[in-house]
């Protein structure tokens, strides 16, 4: 009799106690019994760990706490390196698992053993599990094209096979908090096929946590210079990417543009679009960047 596949379902954490158990109550009404959650918490200030304690002392999670507050780029690491399942996937502590999504994943894998990397659909939902937006998902004709314009498998609703999240890592590197999971996936797509369940199988949570209210885009700038110069200077990515880097970059700048928009930063991202259209004259053809300059300029003269 073939062994069920254990799924292992990391989630960091930071105070997220308004959250956090309606976030594991998805996971415990999973359909599929299968799977071990990892939450590491970030040092959280508020009652998390007290609230999360009892369901470890009886055995329903796993809880680690960091001695120190680290980026969760490192937490969703130590939650990889304390991993056990067959595949892992990974979850935010404010986010849900619809009841099937286990089961889906169960399902595909005995469909498609050769897959070890794969993911399905999300939605943007409110506190009353109403959907507020339904995200659009490149074709993966061309993988590396999809990824290169944009994170389309953020870090929710995907399974890695063990030999993946062996492999790879987050960066770690502080100023790319907010990218980190979009470099990741660079790496992890440019050597491994992502494949696709065609079902919305997780909700984001949307709350007020969420909104861009201060210049954290002017660190991420750097963060995102720290990339360019590491996927640059390595060879394979060099390489693999080489007709994408001048993508990645004018992405990179429309990205940052959505943020100092969130902001209310306008001319920020004047400035950000700007940087875009150099590194890729092409880009002014999409319509993401067009999207986004007609809410830049609307608002600025509105002012």
């Amino acid at each position: 009799m073939t062994k069920p596949l254990l799924f292992s379902i990391v989630i960091p954490t930071y105070n997220r106690e308004k959250f956090i158990l309606n976030t594991l109550e998805s996971v415990f009404s999973q359909t599929y019994p299968n799977y071990e959650i990892i939450i590491v918490d970030n040092c959280s200030t508020d009652s998390t760990v007290e609230i999360l304690e009892p369901l470890a002392r009886t055995g329903k999670i796993k809880l680690i706490v960091n001695e120190q507050n680290y980026e969760r780029a490192r937490s969703r690491n130590t939650g990889m390196e304390n991993a056990e399942g067959d595949f892992l996937t990974l979850l935010d502590s404010d986010d849900f698992m619809y009841p099937n999504c286990l089961a889906d994943a169960a399902e595909f894998v005995a469909k498609n053993p050769e897959a070890k990397c794969f993911h399905n659909l999300y939605e943007l939902i409110n506190d009353k599990k109403e959907v507020v937006y339904r995200y659009q998902f490149p074709p993966l004709t061309n993988q590396l094209k999809a990824i290169v314009s944009g994170n389309f498998m953020s870090c929710i609703g995907n399974f890695i096979e063990r030999e993946v999240y062996k492999k790879y890592r987050f960066d770690t590197f502080s100023d790319l908090t907010g990218a980190e999971d979009w470099e990741f996936w660079l790496r992890v797509l440019s050597e491994y096929r992502v494949y696709r369940i065609e079902k919305v199988n997780n909700g984001i949570l949307h709350h007020s946590s969420r909104t861009v209210n201060s210049k954290h885009f002017e660190t991420l700038e750097k963060g995102y210079q720290y990339l360019f110069r590491k996927f640059r200077e390595d060879a394979r990515l060099s390489q693999i990417y080489s007709k994408y880097l001048n993508k990645i970059e004018a992405n990179s700048y429309l990205y940052l543009a959505i943020l100092a928009n969130s902001g209310a930063f306008f001319e920020d991202a004047r400035r950000f679009l700007k940087i875009a259209r150099q590194k890729d004259s092409s880009v002014i053809f999409s319509s993401r960047f067009l999207r986004i300059w007609r809410q830049t300029i609307l608002k600025i003269q509105a002012k």
